[in-house]
């Protein structure tokens, strides 16, 4: 059991200078932790500018996206002017081949 005698006494200048002591500590205790949480949050806050400042945002991907289609179509393009290239060589090729047979033809026809 607790001794109720000693509960209901008044407050002496001991109690009070050890509740004082006390006191001053869990306040030096509470500063330390704001102090902390708040250098905390002033570098959580120059992360999140630096996140800003270097974040791609919708405008800057539909740029992106843009600039690959655009780069994606020339590319077909150009793949398609290779094929007609390529036709077109050997049509003109088949055609050398024929103008030879013909001049040939012709020559020994005399």
């Amino acid at each position: 059991m607790t001794d109720n005698k000693s509960e209901n006494q008044p407050a002496t200048k001991g109690d009070i200078a050890l509740v004082k002591t006390e006191l001053k500590s869990d306040i030096n205790r509470l500063e330390d932790i704001v102090k902390t949480n708040t250098i905390d949050i002033l570098h959580i806050k120059d992360d999140i500018r630096d996140i800003r400042k270097t974040m791609a945002t919708k405008s800057d991907i539909g740029r992106v996206l843009s600039a690959i289609d655009t780069f994606a179509g020339e590319a077909k393009d150009y793949r398609r002017k290779d094929l007609d290239r390529g036709h077109t060589l050997m049509t003109q090729e088949d055609k050398l081949q024929d103008h030879e047979t013909r001049i040939l033809k012709l020559e020994t026809a005399k």
